[in-house]
């Protein structure tokens, strides 16, 4: 439960972050990029919230990355096929958007765990 609140705090704390840049965004009349920060915002809440999937100790890693993985399609995908930043027009355009997803998620995924491996490996130095 504990690390559920973390979770959230820190989701919490990212939206809040694009919801002021969407009233700065409002105030200047910009209600496209309104729009915008509100879907960074809601991501940005969702992998704040979802962080801590990866400090469950208890978890297997191969079951934290499944978790993690399941968790974005419930997440954060609705919000880019919802969003219009990706035309969705047609079954191709759909599949399409859900194969740049998984593409991009993997390079973010992979470069993320190398970067993490390559910090624990520098502090044992």
């Amino acid at each position: 439960m504990m690390l559920l609140k973390i979770g959230f705090v820190r989701g919490v704390k990212w939206f809040a972050l694009f919801g002021f840049l969407a009233i700065y965004q409002w105030w200047n009349g910009n209600m496209e990029d309104v729009h915008n920060m509100l879907v960074y915002g809601g991501m940005a809440f969702f992998l704040g919230l979802t962080s801590v999937i990866y400090e469950v100790k208890r978890w297997s890693f191969p079951k934290q990355i499944l978790i993690h993985w399941v968790t974005m399609h419930v997440t954060i995908l609705p919000l880019v096929i919802f969003s219009g930043f990706l035309p969705v027009t047609s079954l191709q355009d759909a599949l399409l958007v859900y194969l740049k997803f998984n593409v991009s998620g993997l390079i973010l995924f992979s470069s993320s765990y190398v970067i993490q491996k390559v910090r624990r490996q520098a502090k044992t130095l």
